[in-house]
């Protein structure tokens, strides 16, 4: 059996970006926030999304890219981690381990943890 290849690159839509998505409603992105992670009935792990001109509340699936060469885990050291999305309240990407660990890797190269964001 083949192994399949992962793309090289996550999906456009979890690329770094200024502004957040347009409301799939309204097509106002000026008004959209982001209200945070979530699992779906299914276990899948989505991010979730409300515009505030027009009140609708969506969901765009949250996608895992395995890498390479990523960070260790900064709680168990673990070699084995993977890209997770855009870390939405921190300029940086965040990670997970296989472990379920999650951090944030900035652009400077530095690991912030949750409890450190706060």
């Amino acid at each position: 059996m083949m192994t399949p290849n992962p793309p090289e690159l996550p999906p456009v839509e979890q690329w770094p970006i200024i502004t957040g998505p347009d409301c799939p409603l309204c097509e106002r992105p000026a008004d959209v926030v982001y209200i945070g992670p979530a699992t779906t009935p299914a276990g899948k792990a989505v991010t979730c999304w409300q515009c505030r001109a027009c009140r609708h509340d969506w969901t765009i699936r949250a996608h895992h890219w395995p890498v390479q060469d990523g960070p260790d885990c900064p709680y168990c050291l673990t070699e084995v981690t993977c890209w997770a999305a855009l870390a939405p309240d921190t300029p940086g990407d965040l990670w997970t381990c296989h472990n379920g660990h999650e951090f944030v890797l900035t652009p400077e190269g530095l690991i912030i943890l949750p409890e450190d964001a706060a």
